[in-house]
């Protein structure tokens, strides 16, 4: 069984969301919509993979906070209609047990999920400011002045040979600029978009590894930017980008409009840390046939 697990803050201590109570019609709805995703676990963890995934998340002081897991799917999966809403766990005192432990740290118990939590002071990682909202499988750098060197791990475990690059986006949309202005040309499920996004991506990104192997990379990007990764499934840009149309792989993006089976492809496993599903239509949604993995510092 395959998680991903958010949070979501609630108006009082009986967990309403406006004047809808636990329990009653629309509060599954209504919870999702301002839901954040924390993490997703993932299923035949691959040979390498460093599975010590710490996501640091920011709530603001005083809130109540709630928690959910999707079965075998994601929000994303869940608003756009492709997953039953009954397949979204709330957290209540029938399945979700808290243990106070040392140093502060709360061990969550959530079905058969344990999850540690602790408060902390430490600095967000650069890069994460849409992580964890809807379709929000990006890197933000939009407040950044500086070249941000980005130190990327990739793990498989597939049968296809994939490929795993990013592009620029103009905003959280998807859109993309073709001619310099920083205004979208091209918007997601428009004609063009997919060879658009592949064409513009970033130079020198270019991450495949061996089956059950461990690959390593090392680039930049760009500030004050936005950019979306993307999965070309057992195939490489050139076979796109070519002249043939009938030797065109599969690609996908974060957004469920960009992608012919309008499924979510991409998840967030933790902060800056992306799992792939290859497979038209979710296939067995394990999301782990490429993890990458990005470190991004100031270069």
């Amino acid at each position: 069984m395959v998680y991903e697990l958010g949070a979501f803050t609630v108006d009082d201590a009986e967990g309403k969301i406006g004047d809808i109570a636990p329990g009653a019609t629309g509060y599954t709805e209504a919870a999702l919509k301002r839901a954040k995703v924390v993490f997703s676990s993932i299923a035949n963890i691959p040979n390498g993979f460093n599975t010590d995934l710490a996501t640091l998340q920011e709530f603001n002081y005083g809130k109540n906070i709630r928690f959910f897991l999707v079965r075998n799917s994601s929000i994303d999966g869940v608003l756009a209609g492709q997953t039953s809403s009954s397949d979204v766990i709330l957290s209540s005192a029938a399945n979700l047990e808290v243990e106070p432990s040392k140093n502060e740290v709360f061990s969550l118990n959530f079905q058969d999920l344990v999850v540690e939590i602790q408060a902390t002071d430490q600095e967000l990682p650069l890069g994460i400011g849409l992580q964890g909202q809807q379709q929000g499988e990006l890197i933000d750098l939009r407040n950044v002045t500086q070249q941000v060197k980005a130190e990327f791990v990739v793990n498989r475990e597939a049968v296809f040979d994939n490929f795993v690059g990013f592009y620029r986006v103009t905003d959280e949309n998807g859109g993309i600029d073709i001619n310099g202005d920083r205004t979208a040309d091209i918007l997601v499920g428009q004609a063009g978009y997919t060879e658009a996004a592949v064409r513009g991506r970033v130079a020198d990104i270019d991450l495949t590894v061996n089956n059950q192997g461990t690959a390593a990379y090392t680039s930049t990007f760009e500030p004050d930017s936005l950019f979306a990764p993307f999965i070309i499934v057992d195939g490489s840009p050139d076979a796109l980008l070519d002249s043939n149309p009938n030797n065109d792989p599969a690609v996908y993006f974060p957004f469920l409009g960009a992608n012919t089976d309008k499924t979510d492809h991409i998840r967030l496993l933790g902060n800056n840390t992306f799992g792939f599903e290859d497979l038209l239509n979710g296939g067995d949604r394990d999301y782990n046939d490429v993890i990458v993995r990005v470190n991004l510092s100031i270069a």
